[in-house]
Order: C-alpha cells, then structure tokens, then sequence
C-alpha cells in the first residue's frame, strides 16, 4: 500500500510537471510567436511617451496686411508631481505670484499618479517672469495659442469670432462665426508631437534620442477688406442711424471690375441707445424687399431686347390694374407720355409696370437672374439665397409687382451685384471676400472671380448717363460727389410684417396700422471703379432713400475716392451715349422722392 501510494504520487508529479511545461510552453509560443507583435506594441507604448505641441491658428488679414485676428502663444504653468518633493513648500512660493489657493495648488502637486498639472492657464509675461525667478523643480512652462483681435472688433460681423483659449465648441470646431467658422480647414493648424522614452515610472531616460514633428500654423488669409474703409463705413453708418432714429443701417463699397468688397458694414442700437456693429452678418444674411432699385433691371433687360430706347416714349397713366389690384404712382399726375429716362428719374411705378409688359414675364424673371438675383454668390458665410416666386406660380399681379421690387427678397450684396452689372459695361462679375492665402510658402493670389454677360456695354452706358441723371435731376440729389459722376437709383420700400404683428388686412401694416420703410441708395462713380449700397431701416426723419441713404453713399464715395487716389475723370463723351433730357411733366415730379407704390386691392 505504501508502494502504491509512492507510484500515485510520482504519476501525479509527472502529470503536474507535464501540464505546467505544457503552459509555460503554450505561453512562450504565444509571447515570441503568436501574440508576438501584440507584446511589441504594448512594449512600445509603456516605453515611448509623447507631448502635442499646439499648432497656430492662421491669422486673418486685409487686404494690405493689417491683422484683423492673430493667433499668440500665450504660457500655461504647468507641474510634474512626481519631480515635486516639497508640495506644500512649492505652493507656498507660487500661491502669491499666481493668485491661487495654496491648498488647492498643493492638492495638485500631490498628484504623484500623473506627470501633468496645469497650474495656471494663460499667464501674463510678467506672471511667467516671476515663476521663473523661483527656479521651482518640476514646475515648467507650454504655450498655447490664444486668438487675438487687433483691430478691435472691427469687421466681427464678417471675420467672426474663434475660441479665444483654442478650445473647442460642440461642434469639433475652433471657430465659432463668420470667417473664423467658414474657413476653418484652412486656419486650424496641424499639431506636432515630440516623441521620447521613458521608464516605468513615467521618467524620461537620459541619452536616448527624441523624435521631433513639428507643428504646422494654419493657413494666412488676406481678405479684400480695406481696415481704413471698413471703418469709415461702420463709423458714418453708425452716425447715421443714430441721428434718424433708425432700426439698423447696412452698406457695402465694392470694385465691380473684380467682385472685390472693400467695406461691408450693418449697424443697429443696442439695448442701452449706442449704435454699433452688429454681430451677425446682415448685407449677406438678411434680405429685404427691393423697391424702386430694382427697376433698372426692367429698363436695361427692356433695353437689352431692343424693345425702347432711352427717348422711347410711353404713355403713363397715374394708375394702372394689374390683374386684380390697382398700382398707382407715388406723386399724382395726369396721362403722360415719357420716356424710359423720365421713368427711371422720376422713379415712376406705372412706366416701369408698363415696360415690363413689353419685355413679358419669362424675361422679366430671366434678367433678374441673370443679374444676380435669387442665388447666393456662396462667397460670404451665412449668405442666403433671397427669394423670388418661380415662374410657374406667378400669380396675375407679378408682372406689376416684381418689376418694381415687390414681392421679391433680395440681399445688399445681391442688389449691388446688380448694379456693379451696369458700372462694368455689362458683365456680371461675382463678388469676392477672399483675397489671398499664405500656407507658409508665400502669398498666393485667389483665383479671379467668374463673371457672364448680362447686357452689352451700349445698354449699360446707357443706363449710366440715365442714373447720373437720378443724381442731378431726380430723387438722388444728396448722392453728388463734387467734380465726379455718380450714378444710383434711390428706392423706398415698405418692409412686410411677419405674424402676429401683421395687420390681417395689409401685411405691410403693423398691429398699430403704422408702416415700416427700407430706405436705399445704390449706385457707383462712372469711371472710378466704385459701388457702393447704403440701406437705412426704419428711419424716423425721413422714409426717402434720397434723404437718408444718399447722404451716406456721397459720404462714402468721396472718402473712398480720395484713400484710392483716383483723380475726377475727364468729362464723359456725351455722344457716346446720349439720353434725352426730362420732359417738362418729368422734370417737375424730380424733384420729389417717390416712395412705393400706392398698391391695393379692386374693390
């Protein structure tokens, strides 16, 4: 028995010995064979530690140069609690220089499972300085990149505001508005990562070799903005709005040569009474209805089409029914007859109705596509489409309504679009923020902008020297520019009353009975390259854009003639396009500024 209990126990040792050489066996294959590259990489990573170094943000620039945001390094102080050996000494030395807590900072510093504390985000040089003379162990410094506005908060509608401490929003994005969010693949940088190795304990091993991937900034952007005309504009706009008492104020100034916006501005009280720069982007992402500015385009496309002349004359009741309603003139007057530069100048409804008729409502909609209305540019970020009524749902009344800007949407930008079609012999040239870009390897100019033929440049000198006449005879008077040739259309327009603040009878009246005005001037200088559209709402001096908002294109033309050093022009070559001079019936409503159309309903 004692035999057999001898032999169990040897077999139970051999079997024993058997299984365990076969797991120590199964665990070698699976270390040096099998699982061998698993092994490898979790080896690598317990042994090769790293840091990100942050990346600059690209600034964004005018045109010249000037900075309108900047990205800047800024120090975090920052603690290795494990290289701490005197936590509640350290906290001591720093809690008066960083203006901290020192029990709090000490609860830092004896964090010995981390190799990382940020004790004090985005100090002043001055703060870092004096962390410095303290020569504390395990206390060291990293950059961060802060976004910074040097200009002030000018132009933030349109450059838009980022993360100042480059964190993040909800969306992944640093940029939260305008520029700043539009073009953010191109101004984020791409961090870098420094590479090392370290032992068990988390501490770098001395003498071994570092990998260093530099950081890359973002992208440079050059926008077309001039910083001396943007604040010309917002500073005159805003002087504006203050004195009429008005709800906002918008303008842009462009180059309608290459689509280039120099200014664009949109301004409105705030709760306190001050009228300054709002932060949404309103020539681009707002719209209104036109009014009478919109009646070049009847004229040119009619024009266009060979159906008038500017002396072809046209008979012009005081009213006229269209389809349903009665559309009337905004000055009372008997049966005329005048010519499409009577029209234009004395801004008639009914002449304009009445050449819209000739032209027939599918050109009618086409040149008002053609000339920029209805789509966006996609140039500007939060840039709508405006509105127009497709073709196949006219109702009877459009044909008096669109072509004398009603019942139709269209943005600043969009109506100076337009007009930059006539200030440009006729090419339709489409705007443009982007001026250039700079990735680290020089400027590179953006590409120019696409452009199509709208009118030739006989009907669009034509209506050169029929708008100057708005200026010298007409409704826009205020928009002279001494020793130049201004050319516009003034236009008032009554803004529609969204419910339940709408009269259920007339969606142009308020609750109160009280209409609201959208007051324009739009317009250029002939032979200087310049556009500019100046909107004033709701002004309470005056509901006439010849009042309000000629003023201010005058203002601004003048300025930016002079920061452009463009001399006045030698006179124009009248034969080159000559117009009629006004009818005598003509001439006596021009002086006037006829605001919309008396519009209402048969019976």
């Amino acid at each position: 028995q004692a035999r057999r209990r001898t032999r169990n126990r040897l077999l139970g040792f051999v079997i024993g010995s058997a299984v365990l050489v076969t797991c120590i066996t199964a665990r070698l294959v699976d270390t040096q064979v099998t699982g061998r590259s698993g092994y490898q990489a979790y080896g690598a990573e317990r042994r090769n530690g790293y840091r990100v170094l942050p990346a600059g943000r690209g600034a964004i620039y005018d045109r010249s140069g000037q900075a309108f945001a900047l990205s800047v390094a800024r120090p975090n102080v920052v603690a290795d609690p494990t290289a701490v050996h005197h936590p509640v000494g350290t906290a001591r030395k720093l809690a008066p220089v960083l203006h901290a807590d020192v029990d709090e900072l000490a609860e830092k510093l004896r964090q010995k499972d981390t190799h990382y504390q940020v004790l004090a985000p985005l100090v002043s040089d001055r703060v870092a300085a004096k962390v410095k003379e303290l020569d504390l162990e395990g206390i060291s410094f990293e950059d961060q990149y802060v976004r910074q506005n040097p200009s002030d908060g000018l132009a933030r509608a349109v450059v838009g505001s980022a993360y100042a401490d480059g964190t993040v929003g909800a969306d992944g994005e640093k940029g939260r508005t305008g520029v700043e969010r539009a073009y953010e693949r191109q101004l984020e940088g791409t961090p870098g990562r420094l590479t090392f190795e370290k032992d068990r304990w988390g501490n770098t091993i001395a003498d071994t070799a570092a990998k260093l991937e530099p950081a890359k900034p973002g992208t440079d952007l050059y926008l077309t903005l001039d910083q001396s005309l943007q604040y010309a504009t917002e500073d005159v706009l805003a002087d504006q709005v203050a004195a009429t008492g008005a709800e906002q104020g918008m303008a842009i100034i462009m180059r309608p040569s290459t689509g280039e916006v120099l200014a664009m501005a949109s301004v409105a009280p705030d709760e306190d009474g001050k009228v300054s720069g709002t932060g949404d982007n309103r020539p681009v992402s707002t719209v209104f209805e036109p009014g009478s500015v919109n009646k070049m385009i009847t004229v040119a496309g009619a024009m266009e089409e060979g159906l008038v002349d500017p002396d072809t004359p046209i008979t012009v009741p005081y009213q006229l029914l269209v389809g349903d309603h009665w559309f009337s003139d905004h000055d009372p007057h008997g049966t005329a007859t005048w010519s499409p530069t009577d029209i234009l100048v004395t801004s008639s409804n009914i002449g304009t109705i009445k050449i819209a008729q000739m032209l027939g409502k599918e050109k009618v909609d086409g040149y008002l596509r053609a000339f920029g209305l209805g789509s966006s540019s996609k140039a500007f970020p939060g840039e709508v489409n405006g509105f127009m009524t497709p073709l196949d749902q006219w109702s009877a009344t459009e044909i008096g309504a669109v072509p004398i800007g009603q019942g139709i949407a269209v943005t600043a930008l969009q109506m100076l679009g337009a007009y930059n079609v006539i200030a440009n012999d006729g090419v339709y040239v489409a705007p443009r923020l982007i001026a250039a870009t700079d990735s680290g390897d020089g400027k590179e100019q953006a590409a120019a902008s696409k452009r199509h033929r709208v009118v030739s440049p006989e009907t669009a000198t034509a209506l050169r020297r029929i708008l100057a006449k708005v200026v010298t005879d007409g409704t826009g008077k205020r928009a002279a520019v001494p020793g130049y040739v201004p050319f516009g259309k003034t236009g008032t327009a009554r803004i529609p009353q969204p419910p339940p603040h709408a009269d259920p009878k007339d969606a142009y009246q308020d609750a109160e009975g009280r209409y609201h005005y959208e007051s324009s001037f739009v317009g250029g200088v002939d032979g200087a390259d310049l556009s500019i559209i100046v909107t004033i709402q709701d002004a309470k001096t005056s509901i006439f854009g010849g009042d309000v908002s000629a003023p201010v294109f005058a203002h601004l033309a003048s300025l930016t003639l002079r920061h452009e050093q463009i001399p006045p022009p030698a006179l124009l070559d009248a034969s080159a396009a000559a117009v009629p001079e006004l009818s005598a019936s003509a001439r006596e409503l021009g002086d006037g500024d006829p605001g919309p159309s008396g519009r209402s309903t048969q019976g």
